[in-house]
């Protein structure tokens, strides 16, 4: 019975709907054909050669030999079972066909445009070569998209006898039945939503080859044929003006109007456009569209989606020895795999005995050319039936089946499932109600992606202020609950989690935006929400703004110091360039001001904190010196700096850039360096070489250290979001500026104080920072010493160099080994139980092996910490030797002596390496010719010292002896 729809213009829709449904088409949903035996070409195929027709037998098992069972899909896997698909396959680089088959497949593809109606060209791409031989079947099922822009599928049966296999296809309450056995050479075509089935072949063997079927994405969607009467046209836009008419005003009190109606075919969502509708289909969507164009109407497609869950039947399989729970039989298509073959297949289909919950769902909206609006959009209960267009008791009662959610039979709880079903859509809206559809049940996602679309009708004077509000509404709903931690996610059209990215390039858009329109107080909200998450490009479009005349750069400086402020100091100072610094010629002195009087001396006392890092240093002496005078910089920022010198990266990088602005004319020179000399002595003498480290090594160790429990794995997650002591971190390039810096201005006592410095703390330092900071370092060094004209062979510069390479060679790279065999010093694991006190003795010990005998609770806690532990402990659990079942055998597997001597040749091969970096002759010099071979050498640290010195690896330009050539030079007569 037909539901019994309370709107009072059903009439008028129902005359809407059958205007539709009268545009026809001459095109079926699929066909068959015999074809001429002349059109049937020379096939042959790899490794088997040219397949003579019609195919015998000998020949099919030739071709079977080389073919594979062909699987089928079922949701999102794909699975091998004879059940459901008994077939031979061959894939399409296996076969090569005459040339001459060209013609026969173009033939072909203008049969199915005539039998399908489709005006635009139809393509088609060879698949498989398929065998079908006694008993073969494949059950119902339809096709996948394989190819872009395909719509059906092209079979051409080849001669060979058999017996059954008949193909049967279906859509709506029509089918059809194709005998290949009696017409032979045969073709059939079907659209990809149509349920089609091969019977089984009871004789004998079938033979085909199966084409994807296209339409080329460039080509036109087809026009309405010059066939379509006049009259349904008329009728169709008749009733589409009376719906119209028959809508109430567009405002609060009355919802805008809107109206699905039930395409014939399923399409999915990657291709859903008008181009890729199917034959009544794509002409009824044009005749809309054309109409629709003309009454201010947009025409619309969507994907529908049902998601249903409830109760099943708990069905007993009496063919299971084992008492497991069955299935029913009834045969099923299913959502297509995109790695299966032939389609998708699904005998488990799961009736209901009663809904537990339902959802429906617009799992894709998009315009007629395919760009998307809207994804995941929910409908609320009733809305699809009170607004289609076909009168239906239940929308989906002939829509495909999608996928399955099986539970099965869990003990106490019954047995569920949830099914989904599809179906695709028209959306008819009119023109000034399509904003309140689009935007209504919008996540965060979803607002966020919509925003674009309302912002550029911002730009327009008739539709600013209806845009406007839209703008406010979406923007709200996108970012302020995401961006302030209490909406970190999304939900898709599933109700699962669908984590929400953040999209600067829209806030960018949204905040020019708003500064056009003098919004101030949208332009503050948005401020609260992104905080820190724009960077120089919002400052810039400030600085745009505040230019015109007529905006008020107050009403948003409060609030706009505060975001500024909340950026660390070295980032301010990249914002205030994007606003415009005093040497700007273009800025804007309101904003100066501003920010000489409030950002300023914030961040002065910003860097007062105990863990203002390295770059901050930098950027508070540029940025002091851009807005004010020295005296200023005296008065107000040295007394920081000189409070902070326990944290020398900070402190270190404030007075190098003070001397550097010096030198270069920004700053009075005497009087700068007068103010600086005293800051790098107390920073030298405060100095602890041992505590500065670069974020790379931090890095390092973070990454390579392993978390052995997981509430330690958490623990790290959470702490890995800030680094530990940023406030230490310092990079080599800044140790060098102060060596030059210092030379430059005849600063050698403190020059000297340093590498002093440096020398008495080198044997502190982590092993892991010679590779990113002191080795770095000296590199460097040699390079800043030779520019600046500094002897290399000054002493405080050599004693420093060799104090860094030589405690680097003991601490990083150490003795090597004897690579004798030893299985001690492994372990230990962390419980502290009797049994595993004694596990622990046996990891320490070098002994090989441990035999604990004990009851299975114990050998079971044993054998979980070593196996817990494998990786770490290197052992192994060995087999249970007969006759002692209570013996649990713990096998060492690693030698660690050995293991020992491969990492000590690991860490000589680095030090090679690094020393390879060095230009040779000038690291001989900065070294001494003594210092330098014993260091680059590394002979010292070898076991065996006896060792000829052919034997070594030598340095690029370093002779093989260590004699005093200078390397790179031959030895002359006279030497």
């Amino acid at each position: 019975m037909a539901r019994q729809r309370s709107d009072p213009n059903t009439k008028i829709r129902r005359d809407l709907c059958k205007a539709l449904d009268e545009i026809k088409t001459s095109g079926s949903f699929a066909a068959f054909s015999r074809i001429a035996h002349t059109s049937i070409r020379p096939i042959a195929v790899r490794d088997v050669g040219e397949i003579p027709h019609p195919l015998k037998e000998a020949t099919a098992r030739q071709l079977i030999d080389k073919a594979r069972q062909a699987p089928y899909g079922k949701g999102s896997e794909t699975f091998v079972d004879t059940s459901v698909r008994n077939t031979w396959e061959l894939d399409a680089a296996q076969l090569d066909l005459s040339p001459h088959w060209a013609s026969t497949v173009k033939v072909a593809c203008k049969w199915v445009g005539q039998q399908l109606g489709i005006t635009a060209p139809v393509t088609a791409e060879l698949y498989k070569m398929l065998i079908y031989e006694k008993g073969a079947l494949f059950k119902p099922h339809t096709d996948t998209e394989k190819i872009p822009g395909m719509f059906g599928t092209l079979v051409i049966c080849l001669p060979s006898e058999h017996q059954g296999g008949d193909l049967v296809v279906k859509h709506r309450d029509v089918t059809k039945v194709f005998k290949t056995s009696e017409k032979q050479p045969s073709m059939a075509c079907w659209f990809s939503d149509v349920t089609h089935e091969v019977l089984p072949v009871t004789s004998g063997f079938r033979w085909v080859l199966t084409y994807n079927l296209a339409i080329p994405q460039q080509q036109a969607v087809g026009r309405p044929s010059a066939a379509m009467q006049t009259p349904e046209l008329d009728s169709l836009r008749t009733a589409l003006r009376a719906w119209l008419e028959s809508q109430g005003p567009n405002d609060h009190d009355h919802e805008p109007g809107f109206l699905y109606y039930l395409l014939d075919h399923t399409y999915t969502e990657a291709n859903l456009s008008l181009h890729s509708l199917k034959g009544a289909d794509q002409t009824r969507m044009q005749c809309l569209k054309d109409i629709c164009q003309d009454q201010n109407v947009t025409l619309l497609l969507g994907v529908i989606e049902k998601e249903q869950t409830g109760g099943c039947e708990e069905i007993w399989d009496d063919n299971d020895p084992y008492g497991e729970w069955g299935y029913d039989d009834e045969d099923s298509d299913a959502d297509d795999s995109d790695d299966s073959d032939d389609g998708n297949v699904d005998d488990d289909w799961h009736s209901f005995v009663d809904i537990i919950d339902t959802d429906i769902s617009i799992k894709r909206l998009v315009t007629t050319d395919g760009s998307t609006l809207r994804e995941g959009m929910t409908l609320v209960d009733g809305e699809l039936e009170e607004n289609l267009l076909q009168d239906h008791d239940d929308p989906f009662h002939k829509a495909e089946r999608g996928e399955q959610d099986y539970s099965g039979f869990t003990g106490n709880e019954g047995v569920s499932a949830t099914h989904w079903y599809r179906m695709t859509v028209a959306v008819i809206i009119p023109n000034d109600a399509l904003d309140h559809f689009l935007v209504k049940g919008s996540s965060s996602k979803d607002a966020q992606n919509l925003l674009p679309r309302y912002l550029a009708k911002c730009s327009e004077p008739a539709t600013r202020a209806s845009a406007m509000k839209l703008v406010r509404y979406l923007a709200h709903m996108a970012w302020s609950d995401s961006l302030n931690g209490r909406s970190f996610f999304s939900y898709s059209y599933s109700g699962s989690p669908d984590p929400f990215v953040f999209d600067e390039e829209i806030a960018l858009q949204y905040v020019a935006t708003v500064l056009e329109h003098r919004e101030y107080k949208l332009f503050c909200e948005a401020m609260e929400w992104f905080k820190t998450k724009l960077g120089a490009p919002l400052y810039t479009l400030v600085k745009e703004a505040a230019a015109k005349d007529s905006f008020d750069f107050t009403q948003i400086q409060s609030k706009l110091a505060r975001t500024l402020c909340s950026h660390s100091v070295a980032h301010q100072m990249q914002l205030l360039i994007a606003l415009g610094l005093p040497s700007d010629p273009s800025h804007n002195p309101q904003i100066v001001k501003w920010a000489a009087d409030k950002i300023v001396p914030a961040a002065i006392e910003a860097c007062r904190g105990p863990t203002v890092e390295c770059a901050s240093g930098s950027a508070i002496v540029n940025m002091v010196s851009a807005y004010h005078d020295i005296e200023y910089l005296k008065t107000r920022l040295i007394p920081v700096i000189e409070n902070q010198v326990a944290l020398t990266p900070f402190a270190l990088s404030a007075v190098l850039s003070m001397i550097r602005l010096a030198t270069e004319g920004v700053l009075d020179r005497a009087a700068t360096l007068e103010l600086c000399k005293p800051l790098v002595a107390s920073v030298l003498n405060n100095v602890n070489v041992a505590s500065l480290r670069t974020r790379e090594a931090a890095d390092a160790e973070y990454n390579s250290s392993k978390p052995s429990r997981i509430w330690d794995h958490v623990q790290r997650v959470i702490q890995s979001r800030r680094h530990p002591h940023p406030e230490m971190y310092i990079n080599p390039s800044l140790l060098t500026e102060c060596f030059t810096r210092c030379a430059q201005v005849g600063w050698e006592d403190l020059a000297r104080r340093f590498c002093l410095k440096i020398v008495a703390d080198i044997g502190q330092v982590p092993s892991d920072e010679f590779h990113f900071l002191w080795i770095p370092f000296v590199r460097e060094l040699i390079s800043a010493l030779d520019a600046a004209k500094i002897p290399l062979s000054t002493p405080r510069y050599q004693e420093a160099a060799r104090a860094i390479l030589e405690t680097y060679l003991e601490k990083r790279v150490g003795m090597e080994p004897s690579g004798a065999s030893d299985f001690s010093g492994q372990g230990p694991v962390s419980c502290n139980c009797n049994d595993c006190v004694v596990l622990n003795a046996f990891l320490a010990s070098g002994q090989r092996t441990w035999e604990f005998m004990a009851s299975e609770k114990r050998r079971r806690h044993v054998q979980t910490m070593v196996v817990y532990l494998k990786h770490s402990c290197s052992c192994n659990i060995g087999a249970t030797p007969r006759g002692r079942s209570h013996t649990l055998i713990v096998s060492k597997s690693v030698d660690t002596g050995a293991e020992a001597k491969r990492d000590w040749d690991n860490r000589y091969a680095q030090a090679w390496d690094q020393f390879t970096k060095f230009d040779q002759d000038k690291l001989k010099v900065l070294l001494g010719e003594q210092d330098y071979e014993k260091i680059t050498s590394m002979r010292h640290l070898r076991f065996n010292k006896t060792g000829s010195a052919n034997s070594e690896r030598r340095l690029p330009g370093r002779p093989a002896s260590g004699g005093d050539v200078v390397a790179g030079k031959k030895r002359g007569a006279h030497d």
